[in-house]
């Protein structure tokens, strides 16, 4: 009797060929209804998901060991440029703080209320005076662009000094705390008329010419008066400061705090006669020629009403 066809084959191939016989029909079977097969496809997805990790463990310990293995030296080495960086970026931000203050700064000299009779020319200051005894700074401004010994400059405080020399591009401004400069002023409480001289420092003035007997206080305001023709009336000098209680003399000793800021003066303004403000003929003018061209007046002489 001859053997059937499947005896001539060994046991595993005829499970192999049963096995692929039952995918076939299992893959055609989710062809084409997919949804019978949908519980057994999401439970086999969540038999797979340890093997998944598993697959993954290596790359995650071999990360790690490269970040423990990382030696002392490239730590070092990646602190001092991480240091470096921080100090550049520290630097950055301090220029631009700088930046910002000077633009604060501008923004209030510029806002400062521009009389009709003058035109108000902005100037930097690029330096002082070499006699570090003299209330003297450089301004970047001179006879090209319209400066002019005898004229008057401001900042958004109040007055600063007035231009001594002048050069064609630069000039020299005598600051009103210097110990040979005067500004007449008026209290703007009681209009009373006093004269305000400096110290020689930048932070102090002196009020001269006030009796005992005067009405005059701690924190009164200080306007120039004009008198003299040398500074302009109606701008800020100072405020009092402090009264000497014990007097010698028939006059009170009286400090006064500057209302210009003297120590952070960056840029001022020049005060420059304007173009559209009346002109006098030799005829009607009735000022005094010989006030106006002084650089200064000692502290020690009041200036005489006109």
């Amino acid at each position: 009797m001859p053997t059937s066809i499947f005896a001539q084959y060994s046991l595993s191939l005829r499970k192999t060929a049963a096995v692929l016989l039952v995918a076939m029909i299992l893959m055609l079977l989710d062809s084409k209804n997919p949804d019978w097969f949908t519980p057994i496809r999401d439970t086999s997805h969540s038999a797979m998901q340890p093997i998944y990790q598993m697959s993954v463990l290596p790359s995650f310990v071999s990360h790690w060991a490269d970040g423990t293995l990382m030696s002392k030296e490239a730590l070092r080495r990646e602190n001092v440029q991480l240091h470096a960086q921080l100090l550049h970026a520290q630097a950055k931000l301090q220029q631009q703080d700088y930046v910002l203050a000077q633009n604060a700064r501008l923004q209030g000299i510029l806002s400062t209320t521009k009389p009709d009779q003058y035109d108000l020319n902005l100037a930097q200051v690029i330096g002082t005076d070499t006699n570090p005894l003299k209330q003297i700074v450089v301004l970047n401004k001179g006879s090209n662009d319209g400066v002019e010994v005898g004229q008057t400059a401001i900042d958004e405080n109040g007055i600063l000094g007035q231009i001594i020399n002048v050069y064609p591009n630069t000039s020299r401004l005598l600051l009103i705390t210097d110990e040979l400069q005067s500004v007449s002023v008026t209290v703007r409480r009681t209009g009373q008329r006093a004269i305000v001289s400096g110290e020689g420092t930048p932070s102090s003035l002196k009020l001269d010419y006030i009796f005992k007997t005067s009405d005059i206080r701690v924190g009164d305001e200080l306007i120039s008066s004009g008198l003299g023709g040398r500074f302009p009336a109606g701008y800020r000098v100072g405020r009092i400061e402090y009264i000497n209680p014990e007097q010698n003399d028939n006059f009170m000793n009286i400090e006064v705090t500057p209302a210009a800021d003297f120590v952070n003066s960056s840029y001022v303004l020049i005060m420059q006669d304007s173009k559209h403000s009346p002109r006098y003929s030799d005829d009607s003018f009735t000022g005094s020629l010989e006030l106006t061209q002084a650089p200064y007046v000692p502290p020690s002489r009041p200036i005489d009403e006109p």
